[in-house]
């Protein structure tokens, strides 16, 4: 069977079982060994399928992944999103739009902890939702708002998904997380921008906003502001000092959060605090668990891929095609909006960036531009239908129905949409922080 009608088959049966809702991890390693039987032979593929779920997982850089969920899952237990909510609520209250764009600053400011989209729309959608509906915001609105936010989660540092793109490419960690921070605020600003046009506060004289406007600013729950600073700075400053490496800020980030959690709930007893510690770890296990399943399954599919020569013969084909090298880079990111569509976040990098990387690499792109603009492509999956993993969680916890929620986040899709195009355009905005710190 030639290369070609192998891989047609292995793209076809990855569907197929796909569709028949077999998980992902199970999808691509079935597929691939099944390529690599296709086209290696029996003794090939045997030894892949023993030795690959070791090498796959065996990777130093891997361990970033449990520590930053860990940073994540301690953060939520320690009521951060609860403090950093109240105090943008009530520096905001006084702006139009203000309460919407409180919630957009929470999302952000729990980005910074948690690396993760799925918990910071989660954790934010059970504070906002139903505050900003009693104040006036319709549902569409609100849950829309919390589930576009919620994908600064994946942008802004410290992320797993730039984290495992640099695992991935072998780009520098450190300069992917810096190479974060500016299009992340850029994205916020953005979102609060339509906000204010928007508008769809209720009038300000009403008791309950002059109640929050009135309550004293010293009062407010400023320690969990400075926390998420704290943990910021363990997690980027400590990289780019030297003191530590990109893992270890992790882990140091992950104990301080830790102790943050202890601080927060001694006086509900041990009992909860025990309790809680044991579910932020249960929690960390089982997404630790997932991601590297899919890493198993993903080495299986890349090495049949690779010693197929797919990703060189790709390689070679685009870059012999007569258009702008702009084109297939544009070509690349409209391809991440179907993916993310069926997919979910971490499925979409590990299959697109493997067979895509090489190519933007031979055309002479950064890679550190790349990957923001391929995370901006994955926000817009998450939020998009049918799948729209963000949309279905917002709308589990705030009570508002998935069609609603899904009306509500096309406005903040366009602004992905317009944020990507910016970026695209101009690519110093996300390589200036990187270059100045590391030049």
């Amino acid at each position: 069977m030639d290369t070609g009608t192998v891989f047609l088959l292995v793209v076809g049966i990855f569907f197929v079982l796909l569709a028949s809702e077999v998980p992902i991890a199970f999808c691509l390693g079935l597929a691939g060994a099944l390529g690599v039987l296709l086209s290696r032979g029996f003794d090939v593929a045997s030894a892949t399928m023993a030795g690959t779920p070791f090498t796959a997982v065996a990777n130093y850089s891997l361990s970033i992944v449990p520590m930053y969920i860990l940073v994540g899952m301690f953060a939520l237990h320690a009521r951060i999103a609860e403090h950093v909510y109240a105090v943008a609520d009530r520096l905001l209250t006084r702006v139009r739009g203000g309460l919407g764009i409180a919630t957009i600053s929470a999302c952000a400011g729990f980005a910074a902890v948690t690396g993760s989209s799925v918990a910071t729309a989660a954790t934010i959608g059970k504070l906002a939702i139903h505050e900003m509906r009693k104040r006036g915001y319709s549902a569409s609105l609100a849950a829309g708002m919390v589930a576009a936010a919620g994908t600064l989660g994946i942008l802004i540092p410290p992320s797993i998904i730039l984290a495992i793109y640099g695992v991935l490419t072998r780009e520098s960690i450190a300069a992917l997380l810096l190479a974060g921070i500016v299009p992340g605020i850029m994205s916020a600003l953005i979102y609060s921008t339509y906000v204010v046009i928007k508008g769809s506060a209720v009038p300000e004289d009403t008791t309950l906003q002059d109640a929050i406007r009135n309550a004293p600013i010293r009062t407010l729950p400023w320690r969990g502001v400075f926390r998420v600073g704290v943990l910021f700075f363990i997690v980027m400053i400590g990289v780019y000092s030297g003191l530590f490496t990109v893992t270890e800020s992790g882990a140091l980030g992950a104990l301080f959060a830790l102790i943050i959690m202890m601080v927060e709930l001694r006086k509900e007893g041990w009992r909860k605090l025990v309790s809680s510690i044991k579910a932020a770890l249960e929690e960390v296990s089982a997404v630790t668990s997932m991601a590297f399943f899919i890493f198993v399954g993903s080495s299986i599919f890349t090495f049949y891929m690779v010693s197929a020569g797919i990703p060189t013969a790709f390689t070679r084909w685009v870059a012999g095609l007569t258009v702008a090298p702009t084109l297939i880079v544009a070509i690349f990111l409209i391809a991440l909006i179907p993916m993310g569509m069926a997919l979910d976040s971490l499925s979409v990098l590990i299959i697109f960036v493997p067979l895509t990387y090489p190519v933007i690499h031979a055309l002479g792109f950064s890679g550190i531009w790349y990957a923001i603009l391929v995370v901006k492509g994955i926000e817009l999956g998450q939020i998009t239908p049918p799948v729209g993993i963000n949309v279905y969680v917002v709308s589990g916890v705030g009570g508002v129905s998935p069609e609603e929620t899904f009306r509500g986040i096309a406005p903040f899709a366009v602004m992905d949409i317009i944020t990507a195009a910016i970026l695209f355009i101009f690519p110093g905005i996300i390589l200036w922080l990187p270059n100045l710190v590391g030049g």
